[in-house]
């Protein structure tokens, strides 16, 4: 299931100018002067039919080392937990680009560097490791895979801003890592803090558009801390220069669809029932159905393709029932977490 944390990642990462300045950021001093940067670019112009994941876009980009026809593949990866998966899934990974690259043209394979961004309480899980005794006569013949990784709980704010890396970057990493477990005044005040970051993304020439960018971490916020809605939308125009055009959050957009689908679906049932009790129990329904669809389309947004049953409870419900689920909707971590009382 897709987190607001991968939303957040693969939204601001999917940019290469911005892929790359991380990249750079994380590669060894060596490598990164052997890579030709204007090369740099997403997989899927070069690899035809690479898929690594079936549930989200993947982070693969590839790029030519200086003064050689030899590719580079840089397979990101994203972990806001402690995952012993690690190893083995990004193994098939460098495996399956091998073989892809293989089938398509078969020449010598391309380098694979895998990169991980983590952030959290825990640190990245290691590989598994076998038991003492069979270790040192097996170990050598096991597979191994030894990502690069950005482990953001080692990295505070004050390294952060001097990393170089564009704001739009430092600002996510910050986002990611240092709003975990805050109270909605501590919020506000890091935000406040931070003003300087969002006045620089409004200021870039972009891509992504500062519109877009301030609107993805509009959304992380309200999907994960105990902020408003409008307390998220004021903090930030309390620190733009010009907050005119600024995007409406989750919640907002969810209930102001849901109205308008309510009066928009109530309006032509209404028009279609009888002129005494028919037409306001028709505006009722018109209401109920515009509202349910809307908060359907929230909820696969959130979790994908949703069960049948939770199909079924959403479009079924009362008038004072959407209005409780609409509310609950942006705080459960499942969609049968909805309906409890």
């Amino acid at each position: 299931m897709q987190t607001p944390h991968d939303t957040l990642v693969q939204s601001v990462l999917r940019y290469p100018a911005l892929a790359a300045a991380w990249v750079r950021h994380v590669l060894p001093a060596r490598l990164r002067s052997m890579i030709d940067w204007t090369t740099f670019a997403p997989a899927n112009g070069r690899l035809t039919g690479l898929r690594l994941r079936s549930h989200h876009a993947d982070l693969v980009f590839t790029a030519r080392l200086r003064n050689q026809a030899v590719w580079v593949v840089f397979v990101i990866e994203h972990k806001g937990h402690r995952d012993r998966r690690l190893q083995p899934q990004l193994l098939r990974y460098v495996v399956y680009v091998h073989d892809l690259q293989h089938r398509q043209q078969p020449v010598e394979a391309p380098f694979v560097l895998a990169l991980v961004l983590h952030h959290g309480g825990q640190p990245p899980a290691p590989p598994a490791a076998l038991p003492r005794g069979l270790r040192r006569l097996f170990s050598p013949f096991q597979p191994r895979l030894r990502p690069l990784v950005h482990d953001l709980r080692l990295a505070g704010e004050a390294a952060l801003r001097r990393s170089g890396l564009p704001p739009a970057l430092v600002l996510t990493f910050l986002f990611l890592q240092h709003t975990r477990g805050c109270t909605p005044a501590e919020l506000l005040l890091r935000i406040d803090r931070w003003g300087d970051l969002l006045r620089a993304i409004e200021a870039a020439p972009g891509p992504p558009a500062a519109i877009d960018l301030l609107d993805w971490l509009g959304w992380y916020l309200v999907d994960t801390t105990e902020l408003l809605e409008e307390q998220v939308q004021m903090s930030f125009a309390r620190n733009l220069q010009h907050s005119e055009g600024l995007p409406m959050t989750t919640g907002q957009r969810i209930r102001q669809e849901s109205r308008e689908l309510g009066r928009i679906e109530g309006r032509a049932e209404g028009q279609l029932q009888g002129r005494i009790q028919g037409r306001t129990e028709g505006r009722q329904e018109g209401r109920n159905e515009g509202q349910a669809r809307a908060l359907l389309r929230l909820l696969e947004r959130r979790f994908g393709p949703l069960p049948a049953a939770v199909i079924e409870r959403v479009t079924n419900g009362s008038a004072a029932e959407l209005d409780r689920w609409t509310d609950r909707c942006l705080d459960v971590a499942a969609p049968e977490q909805l309906f409890a009382d």
